[in-house]
């Protein structure tokens, strides 16, 4: 897709999100004056800071290194400065005083509902590798049951997927993810079709894959599994801070993401979804009374579009396990009154200033409003993507540009291979080509960061192939693209200088 008229659209989209997203600074301090958090000193911190910087709508919240443009948060993200102070703050606060503690209770009851979820489902969790050990070595599988999954999963979810092969002798079956104009929603669901059985006992997905950022139709997928009677876990590593979740809208069993990377939590923190309710209690919302800092405050939450029956699921780490009967997960069995998320929190000690400190990450995003940020991140990656596009053309990315932004292109996360002949995603490569473009993209990404001060990763990539959409790269042929992250510390100008200098590396016509 050429040209003017593309990117131009793709600017104004950007300057409206950015004004949507500058208008969620009216309530920006709301949503913090809650229990402990005012203690920490979170809320002078704030008032001190900048809202507008060079650089994005909220630049100056941040302390990025001002001599280089950073384009890898799919990695690891950057946590505001003001919650900076208050994670060191709370670290000297309990220096101090080693008997002193925080109510993960009240953190969970705050963070929750910004994540469609209710506190008793919503777990504080290292990561997303720890959320996804936690689930799939919690859940109930014998000998023969099979897994479908996808050729595109990261090894935080395949590690523990292999350990269930090994020591209870499940199968995995995947599915290859299309990519480029090989993409549909429709082709990604009947590729799991395809694959069903009677043994079939759950589904495991990345949404956006870390390979190429195409998002997936999680509440499609997810609400044809509980239609089958399976279970659905989601490795949602890019999810929190980069999208506006709705646990209970998407319908999934499980959802495992990060803390660290778009929601620029401290390092090992995550979110860890459980899903422990049969039935909505309304329609559409029901309330639901909670303790925040000593003060009782009604939330109103979703009701569930998947209501389907609770599979057993065992609490592999924790230290509030019980065989008395009645006991929260007993037996594996879930009660949707039980407070799931304390007993997987039952771990010790925890690090409870770098919990707080994301609770407040997630307290900023909330009062920014989530969906704000999704679409100020989502139109500034159209904007690369239609840039990209207009130089190289529509088949040098995972996802291709359209200016109506699709589901599968609501994400922050672009996948771009200026390396294959034609500039095309797809292209088919020999053992050498894959080989030498191997080397290419990862002397790119040296030179970017060393001589132009960019930063940005690539990734190996199964691709779809040209020759034929059905099939996918095997891993001697596999790209090796760069993926890009776009955030609220970013704008236009960001974009347009990472282009800058992607003409003066990487192959262009």
């Amino acid at each position: 897709m050429s040209s003017n008229f593309s990117e131009s659209q793709a600017r104004d989209a950007v300057l409206d999100a950015q004004e949507r997203l500058h208008e969620g600074r009216r309530n920006f301090f709301k949503v913090l004056g809650v229990g402990a958090t005012a203690a920490s000193g979170l809320g002078a911190a704030l008032h001190s800071t900048p809202a507008l910087a060079y650089g994005g709508p909220y630049a100056a919240a941040f302390g990025l290194d001002p001599g280089r443009t950073f384009m890898n948060i799919g990695t690891t993200g950057s946590t505001p400065i003001a919650v900076l102070k208050a994670l060191a703050a709370n670290n000297a606060l309990i220096a101090r005083d080693p008997t002193m503690t925080f109510n993960t209770q009240d953190m969970r009851n705050i963070i929750a509902p910004g994540f469609g979820a209710d506190p008793f489902e919503l777990v504080m969790s290292f990561n997303t590798t720890d959320g996804m050990s936690k689930i799939l070595n919690g859940m109930q599988f014998n000998a023969g049951d099979e897994i479908i999954t996808t050729n595109m999963e990261h090894p935080g979810g395949n590690s523990p997927m292999a350990i269930t092969a090994d020591r209870r002798g499940v199968v995995l079956k995947r599915i290859n993810l299309p990519t480029n104009d090989a993409y549909s929603d429709a082709t990604v669901l009947a590729r799991f079709q395809a694959l069903l059985t009677g043994n079939t006992k759950a589904i495991v997905f990345s949404s956006p894959p870390y390979l190429t950022g195409i998002r997936l139709p999680e509440k499609m997928l997810c609400q044809w599994a509980a239609a089958q009677g399976l279970a659905s876990v989601i490795d949602g590593a890019h999810g929190p801070g980069m999208l506006a979740l709705n646990f209970h809208d998407i319908g999934c069993d499980f959802y495992a993401g990060a803390g660290h990377k778009w929601q620029c939590g401290p390092g090992q923190t995550g979110i860890l979804y459980v899903r422990n309710n049969t039935t909505p209690a309304a329609p559409t919302t029901y309330t639901k009374s909670v303790t925040i800092g000593g003060e009782t405050r009604t939330l109103t939450l979703p009701g569930y579009t998947n209501t389907t029956a609770l599979r057993p699921f065992w609490p592999t780490i924790s230290g509030g396990y019980s065989m008395v009967a009645g006991s929260t997960l007993q037996g594996g069995v879930r009660d949707p009154a039980d407070n799931v998320a304390a007993t997987l929190m039952s771990i010790g000690n925890p690090s409870y200033p770098a919990l707080r400190a994301l609770q407040e990450c997630c307290s900023m995003w909330d009062s920014w409003g989530r969906q704000n940020i999704e679409n100020y991140i989502v139109a500034l990656a159209q904007y690369l993507r239609s840039r990209l596009t207009a130089i190289w053309g529509s088949r040098c990315l995972a996802t291709v540009y359209d200016a109506n932004t699709p589901h599968h292109a609501r994400i922050a996360l672009t996948s771009f291979n200026p390396f294959s002949p034609g500039y095309d995603y797809n292209a088919v490569l020999s053992p050498a080509q894959a080989t030498a473009q191997t080397a290419a993209s990862n002397a790119a990404v040296a030179t970017l960061r060393d001589t132009h001060a960019v930063v940005v990763r690539n990734t190996a990539v199964p691709h779809s192939l040209r020759g034929n959409p059905a099939a996918n790269a095997d891993p001697t042929t596999m790209s090796h693209p760069l993926r890009i992250s776009t955030h609220l510390f970013h704008n236009m100008a960001d974009v347009d200088n990472l282009v800058a200098k992607l003409l003066l590396v990487v192959p262009h016509p």
